[in-house]
């Protein structure tokens, strides 16, 4: 066990944001972690011709803290022995999330996410895909239909242009010794690579997971991203697991990121590693 492992929780008060703390609490007890649960008060500045009112966050900030204390006690009935923290912030929220998980330096960080369409997407955006590439830590995003994370299943969108499988550390953690099935997924057009690491990516792969079922499936395909789309709605997994580099701001306006994709079609939780 890491000597400071600990997973991030965003909570917002959302239904979708109280589903995922819960599987986040399961995470925690099962991996021997400490919980910490954050929420950010956002800041807001009104404005006028005559004055500037200032937003004071002091009562929002009470209240908030007080939900999350009860909602604690709920956890630690259900999930007893899990250390739990929390803290209540007051900020912009995307930059405010941020530089606590840089401080903190979670092994993962998680968030429930209610997928937004039309305008409502438009006006608000998704914190989740906006946070992709900011941290460093690993991101859980779970879906708002899920309450518990069974995996029995569990998919890895494997680019076939390396053998390493360090990245996915955060998967063994939260698995621990349960017996599921990885299969290490990997959509390509007849790529030379895939092929030259195929063998040597399996071993590793069942070198980390030894308690585990693990298993290569390629799929050919013109279009990758439509036809991964097609191979996880026909497998149907319990989590999908998206490696996402690291860009810089510069580098981000010439790569489209796959991981933001994935969000957008799967019914399943989410881990991006990197």
């Amino acid at each position: 066990m890491k000597p400071n492992k600990i997973i991030f929780m965003a909570h917002d008060f959302s239904l979708a944001s109280r589903n995922a703390l819960e599987v986040a609490a399961a995470i925690a007890q099962k991996s021997g972690s400490k919980l910490f649960i954050y929420h950010v008060v956002s800041a807001s500045v009104l404005t006028d011709t005559e004055s500037v009112y200032t937003y004071s966050p002091d009562l929002d900030i009470k209240k908030a803290s007080a939900l999350i204390r009860r909602g604690i006690t709920y956890l630690k009935k259900k999930f007893p022995n899990t250390l739990i923290a929390f803290e209540v912030d007051y900020g912009f929220l995307v930059p405010t999330i941020t530089s606590k998980i840089e401080e903190l330096n979670p092994w993962v960080s998680i968030f429930g996410v209610k997928k937004r369409t039309g305008l409502d997407k438009v006006i608000f955006g998704d914190v989740c895909t906006t946070m992709i590439g900011k941290i460093k830590s690993s991101m859980l995003v779970v879906p708002l239909n899920v309450k518990s994370l069974d995996l029995d299943t569990v998919v890895y969108a494997w680019d076939g242009k390396s053998v390493e499988v360090h990245q996915l550390n955060p998967l063994r953690d939260m698995l621990g010794f349960d017996a599921s099935n990885i299969v290490a997924l990997n959509v390509s057009h007849y790529d030379d690579s895939v092929e030259k690491h195929a063998a040597n990516f399996k071993f590793s792969l069942k070198k980390m997971f030894p308690s585990q079922h693990t298993d290569l499936k390629m799929v050919q395909g013109l279009d990758k991203e439509v036809e991964f789309e097609k191979a996880i709605k026909k497998i149907k997994p319990d989590l999908l697991v998206i490696y996402a580099h690291h860009y810089s701001i510069w580098q981000s306006i010439f790569h489209k990121r796959f991981s933001r994709y994935a969000l957008k079609f799967s019914q399943s939780p989410v881990l991006i590693v990197s």
